[in-house]
């Protein structure tokens, strides 16, 4: 299910390398929240979440443009920490079509920083 943006996160290690859970899950109507830390160095870089099923062919659902403030897209939303290197996404009201493949970015110059994040969404 999802997990609540509770501060439990901050006992993880923070600011070394790109990370993610590699599956998460909600259920129909829930909100998702998932953190993906980042290297430190990175603070003030575009932050994204995209979907598809490779990081060549992902389209970006929502991202940071390397603020720290609240972005929202729809029911998405992202939000940088750039103390912690980390960065808090949101899915609100999820539905079925809301599983699938996704990415945590980091763009920068030469070939961005992305990890694959699988999303399961099952009945309510």
């Amino acid at each position: 299910m999802g997990t609540s943006p509770g501060w439990g996160w901050l006992l993880l290690p923070v600011c070394q390398a790109l990370v993610v859970p590699r599956e998460v899950s909600g259920r129909v109507g829930e909100t998702l929240y998932l953190h993906c830390w980042y290297p430190r160095g990175y603070e003030g870089y575009n932050k994204y979440w995209c979907r598809g099923a490779s990081r060549d062919s992902c389209h970006k659902v929502v991202e940071t443009a390397g603020r720290e403030a609240r972005q929202q897209h729809g029911r998405v939303s992202i939000r940088d920490s750039h103390i912690f290197c980390v960065v808090l996404l949101t899915m609100k009201d999820l539905s079925e079509e809301d599983a699938g493949s996704y990415w945590c970015g980091v763009e920068k110059i030469g070939r961005d920083l992305m990890e694959l994040v699988t999303v399961r969404v099952v009945p309510g």
